[in-house]
């Protein structure tokens, strides 16, 4: 049964150039978003994650408050902003509840790491081969400080702080899967083993990349650029062989590195675009690694039935993907 405490959860995305935000909805008959926005920042309000302009944001809060429906929301930063690290849980202590057996564990063990001072960390836990494990999530404490603050201020209480790839993590229910993350900016390859995350790596190929290798290669604005890479992607239909070839190079590296990581049959392969998907990209890394890749669509997932009632055009819904992810974890599976 799914938990019905809530039906309707509101995630913010923020990141050094945008406000982003979803409200989701839950009934009878499954999941629909009912609110989304995008909301530009002045540059230099938010700089690598860290507030530099706390009144400029609090107001640009203030306004988009009032068209949200929740006072409590999740926030989604992006993930190289996180220290993450993972502990066990000792197994004698199984008899007291959850909270006391993570408090235990930081008095006894997290002291000794130097985050526990820094840092404030959301955990999560797992159940990895038999083992009872801890993802601890953490910001820096005067980060994590100064979101709470604004938010607050602007009359909105953080319910919790996560990252774009953590959103992700119970919708990948195999024993082993990788996430590629597919964004403007950087290719991020996330691994989880049953569902807690392990580690990332980031290559710098990205949308904006391929963009920018299409209007080198054909001397053509950038409006046209992403009219081909939209209409060919990296498909060898391409109407000329240059742009092809100029694509492959700049993937090459990302291919490499998954081939020489030789990823067993056991493990599945996921790819989530922040943009409409690149054409191509998913046969791609099929062939080159030979096991399945698939797409994934948190709209289509298995795991939550979505009604046709969207706010926004389908080609939009990519942007929203680790919201939607992060909304949907509070109507789990119980």
């Amino acid at each position: 049964m799914f938990s019905r405490k809530h039906t309707t959860k509101t995630v913010i995305q923020v990141t050094d150039t945008h406000l982003t935000y979803i409200t989701l909805n839950y009934s009878k008959q499954g999941f629909f978003i009912s609110k989304n926005e995008t909301v530009e920042l002045p540059e230099g309000t938010i700089l690598r994650g860290e507030i530099l302009k706390a009144d400029l944001l609090y107001r640009i809060l203030k306004k988009l408050a009032q068209h949200i429906e929740n006072t409590s929301v999740d926030i989604v930063l992006s993930h190289d902003y996180f220290l993450c690290a993972e502990g066990d849980l000792d197994t004698s202590s199984s008899h007291k509840t959850l909270k006391k057996r993570v408090a235990d564990y930081f008095k006894n063990e997290s002291k000794k790491e130097s985050w526990h001072r820094t840092h404030v960390c959301e955990f999560s836990y797992h159940e990895v081969q038999g083992r009872e494990k801890l993802l601890f999530k953490c910001l820096p404490k005067d980060v994590q400080q100064s979101y709470i603050h604004v938010f607050q201020k602007a009359g909105m209480k953080i319910q919790s702080l996560s990252s774009d790839i953590l959103a992700f993590d119970h919708v990948l229910p195999y024993p082993r899967a990788s996430l590629i993350v597919v964004g403007q900016d950087t290719i991020r390859v996330a691994e989880f083993k049953q569902g807690m995350y392990v580690s990332h790596k980031t290559f710098q190929v990205s949308y904006h990349q391929c963009i920018q290798d299409i209007m080198n290669t054909l001397t053509i604005s950038e409006t046209a650029a992403q009219k081909i890479l939209r209409q060919y992607g990296i498909l060898r239909a391409h109407k000329d062989e240059k742009v092809y070839r100029r694509l492959l190079k700049s993937f090459s590296p990302l291919l490499e590195f998954l081939s020489a990581r030789k990823i067993k049959e056991t493990s599945s392969m996921f790819v989530s675009f922040f943009d409409v998907p690149i054409k191509g990209l998913v046969d791609t890394l099929q062939k080159t690694l030979s096991i399945e890749v698939q797409e994934l669509d948190v709209l289509a997932t298995d795991h939550y039935t979505f009604q046709d009632i969207l706010a926004l055009h389908r080609d939009e819904s990519y942007q929203y993907q680790a919201l939607i992810a992060q909304a949907l974890k509070h109507w789990r599976k119980e």
